[in-house]
């Protein structure tokens, strides 16, 4: 089970790429400093999580290039 819910993370972020690549890049560097947590507390104990727990906090949005946007 995902926690949180999907519907929670789309709701911050439209698009399930932005949302994978964006808890990618953030677990990377949560893995690397851990000082750069941005809640005080985690329900996962693993770094996905808590950067998918930071996304559905709007702690952690994702940059998305103008040319993208059409």
């Amino acid at each position: 089970m995902l926690n949180p819910p999907l519907n929670q993370l789309t709701a911050k972020v439209n698009s399930k790429y932005l949302i994978a690549t964006t808890a990618a890049k953030r677990a990377r560097e949560l893995d690397e400093r851990r000082e750069t947590a941005l809640l005080d507390q985690y329900q996962s104990a693993k770094p996905v999580g808590k950067a998918l727990e930071e996304i559905a906090d709007g702690k952690i949005e994702p940059v998305v290039p103008k040319e993208y946007l059409g």
